[in-house]
């Protein structure tokens, strides 16, 4: 389930685990592409946010004196 991107508390209840913590360190472990996708969605999010500022515009709000 966690290999293909289910939720650690979805698996967690599914599998009746107590915590999500012993269901993560029971199982994240052994997929070791888990961890690579989770790097991967997170590099391509700090990429979509460096790129978005590339775009960003600097505005000027008004002060009120």
């Amino acid at each position: 389930m966690l290999a293909a991107g289910v939720d650690l508390k979805v698996v967690q209840e599914t599998l009746g685990h107590v915590s999500s913590t012993f269901t993560r360190d029971t199982y994240t472990s052994v997929y070791p592409e888990v961890a690579r996708a989770a790097a991967e969605s997170t590099a391509a999010l700090v990429n979509t946010a460096a790129g978005s500022a590339q775009t960003a515009r600097l505005i000027t709000l008004p002060t009120h004196t």
